[in-house]
């Protein structure tokens, strides 16, 4: 005898569909992180290097990073925090905007830990273009997850490339899992 199993969604409560959407939305972004920071981008879950934006946020922590769409977002404002990659340091680097230049569209960039403005110390004025990233702020507090960065840096010390394949291993083991319970929600197998 045949049962329509597709009723899972209703019979499983709001709690069940919450956590399921929730589970998605995690390993999306998971992929997402994974393979952007594969391709040497900044998005998605990130960990800052140094001491420039303490006490906002520390080597320790685990921030959100989004894509920066200028057509989208519209132009940095003060006091947003940009991932950028600067042609005199040559890695991406995490600072807020300190001021607008209007003359040539160009940004000032500070860190909070830092008493001078980035471009008094000899870095050049950040572009447009060479903006990657914004950190999402809520109540001027960046949207990130405190401590867990002691993770990425240990694994980067242990074997800068180990941390790739952890990153896959970890997303491999996401997906799979929530394939083999998105299958047993499905049959009624709560």
């Amino acid at each position: 005898m045949y049962t329509d199993n597709r009723d899972w969604w209703y019979r499983g409560g709001e709690e069940l569909r919450i956590i399921y959407v929730l589970s998605w939305v995690v390993t999306i972004f998971a992929i997402f992180s994974v393979v952007s920071h594969a391709v040497g981008l900044p998005w998605g879950l990130d960990a800052i290097h140094g001491s420039s934006m303490e006490p906002l946020i520390t080597e320790e922590d685990i921030v959100v990073v989004v894509p920066y769409i200028s057509t989208i977002m519209g132009e940095p404002e003060r006091g947003d925090i940009i991932v950028f990659r600067s042609d005199r340091t040559r890695y991406m680097v995490m600072h807020r905007v300190y001021d607008i230049l209007d003359e040539n569209n160009g940004y000032i960039t500070k860190g909070d830990n830092i008493e001078r403005p980035d471009q008094e110390m000899g870095m050049e004025v950040i572009e447009s273009k060479a903006i990657y990233g914004f950190v999402p702020q809520i109540f001027g507090h960046p949207l990130m997850i405190p401590k867990i960065g002691i993770l990425t840096h240990a694994f980067i010390e242990f074997n800068p490339v180990f941390r790739y394949y952890l990153s896959g291993f970890i997303l491999v083991f996401l997906v799979i899992s929530l394939v083999i319970d998105s299958k047993r929600i499905f049959m009624g197998k709560n």
